[in-house]
């Protein structure tokens, strides 16, 4: 990834940035899910149309504790970029997604509370498309994709609720995914929740500017 990325990044966190209460423990069950269990295949990063930069909030809660953090996310080219920062208002880790491999640098002592691997996908299960073609303007549209039953509903063409479920049942349950508030214009919804009932936890993501590139 070129620096030059990164470091605009990190300047609209910076300025944007403030400090929050201290995260509780990140733990999940008593320690961080093994990052070969969760299923799921990236999407190309060029999957997603366009160049962006998102600034947004990010609230990961399970059924110990709670963290969150300000956060951008920036697609450029072939490259997907989240940078998060401390409750100190401090550059705090970079995932990177580039030729299907996720590059991870953590400049904090902590743990995050879920592999790299996780927080991407689950992005991607967010904002990514998962289904050919066109979209309906209102209804629903399903399909199976890398063994992962996925349902879709729209109202007035925008992505309201999207549903993930093993075809194999390994693991049971659903993830769903829950949008509203988008406005004109706008890529991305402003609030976005991800509950996935394989892990037990649930990410809300708040999209609070959005620019194009």
């Amino acid at each position: 990834m070129k620096r030059p990325i990164v470091g605009s990044l990190l300047l609209l966190l910076s300025a944007c940035a403030h400090p929050g209460p201290a995260p509780g423990d990140p733990a999940l069950g008593g320690a961080p899910p093994d990052d070969a269990a969760y299923p799921g295949t990236l999407r190309p990063v060029e999957a997603l149309a366009g160049d962006f930069l998102w600034r947004q909030r990010v609230t990961a809660h399970w059924p110990t504790g709670t963290r969150g953090f300000d956060a951008a996310l920036q697609k450029r080219g072939a490259v997907l970029t989240l940078v998060g920062l401390s409750p100190m208002g401090t550059p705090a880790f970079t995932l990177t997604l580039q030729d299907g491999e996720i590059a991870f640098e953590n400049k904090t002592r902590q743990e995050l509370p879920f592999p790299p691997r996780f927080i991407v996908l689950d992005l991607q299960r967010v904002f990514y498309p998962w289904l050919d073609g066109p979209p309906p303007e209102d209804g629903e549209r399903a399909d199976i994709v890398d063994g992962e039953r996925i349902i879709e509903r729209y109202e007035g063409g925008h992505l309201v609720e999207r549903t993930f479920e093993r075809a194999d049942a390994t693991p049971p349950g659903i993830i769903r995914v829950t949008c509203e508030g988008y406005e004109d214009g706008a890529r991305a919804p402003r609030h976005a929740e991800l509950d996935n009932a394989w892990f037990g936890y649930r990410i809300v993501v708040e999209t609070s500017d959005q620019r194009a590139l």
